[in-house]
């Protein structure tokens, strides 16, 4: 009896902790997008100048631009993948068994929404606007990490079955 109360304790802990590591994530990206425009732009610059300065003896400003236009994308990318792995992660700690599936799919709408969203209300910042190439980006990365803890899942259920 007291194995199990352990257990169930530990699952609580690894559950409420899991919860609390997504909400952060999500904050953290709400600071992100709700930055005013003026100082995304001159932060974005100030690294693409940097990176543009490592890859060209003298960058042109079209090299600096396209450098800045990687940043953003894989910035967009980047950060939305994590989400998608975490959310993931999060629902398939919380259900179970067959139940799995309905916490991809929900991790799938969070995501989709958190995309959306976090993009529409940056047309109410001094400086930003509302673009759907960002979110189809934001998106993919969500769909891009999901892909990748289910996998991850499939191949953990995989070898757990092979190493018995």
């Amino acid at each position: 009896m007291k194995k199990n109360n352990q257990n169930l304790f530990l699952e609580f802990v690894v559950i409420f902790a899991s919860i609390i590591g997504l909400m952060l994530l999500v904050y953290f990206v709400m600071i992100l997008s709700f930055q005013d425009g003026d100082k995304s732009t001159s932060d974005t610059m100030n690294i693409a100048v940097m990176i543009a300065q490592r890859i060209y003896d003298n960058p042109a400003e079209t090299e600096i631009k396209a450098v800045s236009l990687m940043i953003r994308y894989g910035a967009h990318l980047g950060l939305f993948f994590v989400v998608g792995l975490v959310t993931t992660f999060v629902s398939m700690v919380i259900f179970r068994r067959y139940y799995r599936i309905f916490g991809v799919i929900g991790s799938g709408v969070i995501c989709y929404l958190l995309a959306y969203y976090t993009e529409y209300y940056k047309q109410y910042i001094d400086g930003r606007h509302f673009q759907m190439d960002d979110v189809t980006l934001n998106w993919y990365g969500s769909v891009a990490g999901i892909a990748c803890m289910i996998i991850s899942y499939f191949m953990n259920r995989l070898l757990v079955k092979l190493s018995s």
